[in-house]
């Protein structure tokens, strides 16, 4: 299906504050799975706290995954119209809120209640900094833009946990929150003194109504391609995220040091990944590299499955398919999110919402689902991982054909 919508040019920053831009947009696109990150290893202790068991304690991911979300439809399409200054500027005093509401409050529930609204501004900061990418680099050069953006956000990632682990053994649970407020007043503060204007202004002939626009996404198989695709396997890395932290704190009983240091090595393979992808794109191209990153997606779980059946689980090995994992989901992601990006370059708002909407529901979904089906074994994510995988890769080549 042809794409309905023209070309956006491209938009390059001022040459000195290019680096500072971008510094700007590694932040506000990497403040919710960093802030994740800082609560994970706490999650535990908050049961003890609060006599709440696993699948009520998961409540503080899936309320930030639902609101991260249902948040990237309203603020995709409102950086199209609105401008992408102001979405991220709403989107950071409402992070500093749900951050300061979280590390005061004196009830589990209150908790959760903040990270609805953390998540609700974080949504913000994840959907609009894609489309500026896409604002500023272009078709051509968005790719490889957003595999840098993606390699730097993963550095977070991987450091978030072991952040949440020290604070929690040096101080509390509280500190994690309080240091993900921190990281608001800097975005901030780096979006009012930083941050340009990079969107397009439309005429207002060729405005659309929202609902049509979103109409037309997923009218346009390509569009449908990358962003089933990225979303499916995107759940499968919060198999670990909502797992690890039972199955290593509760079952194998680690310090929750211990468990930050293990999961910053799992998801530093996206760092690696969103790396290798930089340098690997312009030489296999985009389809080459997604195929390759669905297998190694598939191949990690399969292993990990195995070794459990047989009952050889060394911590090693866990973690070692694990980082494989990850490092599948750094090598698949600049890909298939630049290819939602390019599909509709006048619509990038509102094609990254729907991919963030979509991604967010489905990783809260298997957040959910780890909690109901956790048994104190590494099978419920493990299983669930190669569940996901085999159903990208369907999903990939049933649909791969539109997306060249």
């Amino acid at each position: 299906m042809p794409n309905q919508f023209a070309s956006a040019p491209a938009i390059k920053p001022p040459g000195s504050a290019g680096v500072l831009v971008f510094a700007t947009l590694v932040l506000c696109a990497a403040f919710g799975e960093a802030a994740t990150g800082l609560v994970v290893p706490a999650m535990p202790a908050l049961g003890e706290l609060f006599g709440k068991p696993p699948a009520t304690i998961q409540l503080t991911i899936v309320s930030f995954a639902v609101m991260f979300a249902v948040g990237q439809l309203v603020f995709g399409p409102y950086s199209d119209r609105k401008g992408r200054r102001t979405a991220l500027l709403i989107g950071a005093v409402l992070t500093l809120a749900g951050s300061g509401a979280a590390a005061m409050a004196d009830n589990f529930w209150l908790i959760v209640a903040g990270r609805a609204i953390q998540g609700l501004g974080a949504a913000s900061g994840y959907v609009v900094s894609r489309a500026i990418v896409r604002d500023i680099y272009g078709a051509e050069g968005s790719a490889k833009a957003m595999a840098l953006l993606f390699a730097l956000m993963s550095a977070s990632f991987l450091g978030a946990p072991l952040v949440g682990g020290a604070l929690l053994e040096i101080a509390s649970w509280r500190a994690g929150f309080v240091f993900a407020f921190a990281a608001a007043l800097v975005w901030l503060a780096s979006t009012i003194l930083i941050m340009p204007e990079t969107r397009v202004a439309a005429p207002a002939s060729e405005t659309k109504a929202i609902p049509v626009v979103y109409l037309g996404l997923f009218r346009h198989r390509g569009f449908l391609g990358f962003m089933i695709t990225h979303s499916i396997a995107y759940a499968g890395l919060y198999c670990f995220v909502a797992g690890a932290p039972y199955f290593f704190i509760d079952s194998l009983e680690m310090k929750p040091s211990s468990y930050g240091v293990i999961a910053a090595i799992a998801i530093s393979g996206f760092f690696v990944g969103s790396t290798a992808a930089r340098y690997a794109i312009p030489r296999w191209g985009m389809q080459r590299c997604v195929k390759v990153s669905l297998l190694i997606m598939l191949c990690a779980p399969a292993m990990l499955f195995g070794f459990g059946l047989v009952d050889w689980l060394p911590v090693p090995v866990v973690v070692a398919t694990q980082f494989a994992f990850w490092f599948g989901g750094g090598f698949l992601a600049p890909n298939t999110a630049a290819g939602v990006m390019m599909s509709h370059p006048r619509a990038a708002g509102a094609a990254a919402a729907v991919l963030g909407f979509v991604q967010m529901c489905a990783a809260a979904a298997v957040a959910s689902m780890q909690g109901l089906i956790y048994d104190g074994t590494v099978f419920p994510m493990a299983g669930m991982q190669l569940v996901l995988g085999l159903a990208a890769l369907s999903v990939w080549a049933r649909l791969k054909q539109y997306t060249a």
